[in-house]
């Protein structure tokens, strides 16, 4: 399982394969506004993360059906808001997903620690992943998916 991070730590130790820095993800992760942006992307091997996760279905099949572009989802940016805005995010994020299921788009996730005490172990991860209706399956596919993509 990977990670990309924002600091440096040892990957073994918090029981990943690897992480990756961000300047290991130069020109390879965009982040755009939303689902419309993204589709100009759609045949680049490429990471994509939104600003918005508001879904439009058509977008997401054209996305899914090309099989290049994945989508990360950043659960730092999650994990920092509180509030109803984090309520809204999830359930977002939820139906989100659950539209990238249905038509098999290419999703990761990853924290952007940006410290040590901030990494969470890949089992938090999978139990962090599974609060938006994806089984622990879905959530280690979700978590290798870096790896093919940097």
């Amino acid at each position: 399982m990977f990670d990309i991070i924002s600091c440096q730590a040892d990957a073994k130790k918090h029981g990943f394969a690897r992480f990756f820095s961000l300047n290991d993800c130069k020109g390879k992760v965009l982040e755009l506004d939303n689902l419309e942006a993204a589709v100009a992307h759609k045949n680049k091997k490429t990471l994509i993360i939104l600003k918005d996760w508001a879904f439009d279905e058509g977008a997401i099949r054209v996305i899914a059906e090309k099989k290049s572009a994945c989508f990360l989802i950043d659960l730092g940016r999650i994990m920092k808001i509180r509030g109803v805005p984090r309520a809204i995010a999830l359930s977002k994020l939820r139906n989100f997903l659950s539209v990238c299921v249905k038509f098999n788009a290419f999703y990761a996730f990853a924290t952007f620690a940006e410290s040590e005490g901030q990494i969470r172990s890949p089992e938090e991860l999978e139990s962090i992943i599974t609060l938006f209706d994806l089984n622990r399956g879905q959530a280690k596919f979700a978590l290798k998916m870096i790896g093919h993509y940097l």
